[in-house]
Order: structure tokens, then sequence, then C-alpha cells
């Protein structure tokens, strides 16, 4: 595997999303002079709206698990310009604003923007995108922290490193088979 350049990023980005190599990030952030934020080997994804806040201080101690997933988590809805607290040592779900649609012969790696990681916060994700891809990435966002850290929508989180898969063979259709295909919100 190779990491993706921003000649072959931009290049994915300008195909048709129908054609199984087109890369698909949308929408796409752009800086002051709305040049799209593609670095020399990344993409920058920012803080969807939505968020799953663990319903922790109900079980704890209580011998007694979640029945379900909608009893562990409450569903959060953030508007743009307003702020979510992530508490010291707490961890909550969120998502890419971006949604993504991979080739059949790229995948992918989420990696914490260096900003947050010097403040303790961690972005994690399953740890490796598969190519076909399709939604908004679900981000596991810890604060490893001893004080409360403020994140908003739109908060530039993220940066998604792109990798040639070597011996990718084109696929018939481009129907994935998945459990987490196409979502647009955080999942537990």
């Amino acid at each position: 595997m190779s990491v993706i350049g921003r000649a072959i990023i931009e290049k994915r980005l300008g195909m048709a999303p129908s054609d199984l190599k087109a890369l698909v990030i949308t929408p796409l952030k752009h800086d002051e002079e709305r040049q799209p934020c593609i670095d020399r080997d990344s993409v920058d994804l920012r803080l969807g709206c939505r968020f799953l806040i663990p319903r922790v201080h109900q079980f704890s101690g209580s011998g007694t698990a979640p029945r379900n997933k909608h009893e562990a988590a409450q569903t959060v809805h953030i508007p743009h310009g307003q702020k979510i607290q992530i508490p010291a040592h707490g961890t909550i779900l969120g998502t890419t604003l971006e949604y993504l649609k991979l080739p059949y012969d790229f995948s992918g790696e989420v990696l914490t923007r260096s900003s947050l990681a010097r403040k303790f916060i961690t972005i994690e994700t399953a740890p490796w995108i598969h190519p076909l891809y399709r939604g908004c990435l679900t981000l596991e966002i810890a604060n490893a922290s001893n004080i409360p850290i403020p994140i908003g929508p739109g908060d530039t989180i993220a940066q998604l490193v792109l990798l040639r898969v070597v011996g990718a063979v084109r696929p018939q259709t481009d129907e994935m088979e998945s459990v987490y295909l196409g979502p647009i919100f955080p999942e537990a």
C-alpha cells in the first residue's frame, strides 16, 4: 500500500460519483481562499452535529448492563455555532460532517489532528476504512485531560489518509455488504 497524494486525490474527486474509481468527500472543506483543504497526503475532516453521549452514570456500580443501545447512550444534536463539552477522562461518539465514498482501490485511516492531540483529545474510528465504504464516519472522541474540553460542529477534527490497495480487483457493482453501510449519524 502507498499513501495517496494531492494530485491523485483531486483527480479522483473530479470523477463522476458513479465511477467505481471516484472518491467523494462532501461537503469538502475549503480554506479562506476557497481552496479545498487537501494537504500533500491527507484531507481535513470536520465534526458533524449528532453525538451519542454514554449514560454510564445510570449503570455504574449497579451490576446491570444496558438492555439496548438506547439505554446505553443518549442522542444529542448540537447546532453549528454551539459547543459540546467532552468531560474530563470522558468519551463521546460523533460523526464527520463529510459524507465519504471510497473507490474500490482505496482504503483509509483517520488520524487525530495534532492541535487536538496537544489538548489530550484523541479521535478514533474503526481501525480501518474499507474500500467502497459509503457514509459519514463514526468518531470515538476521548478526552484524556483533567478538564472538560469544548468541541463543536464544523471544527476541523481529523485528517483522512488514503492508501492504495495493491492488487485491488474491480467489482462488478458498487454494492457493499456491511452493517454500517451509509451511516449519517453516530452508531453505537
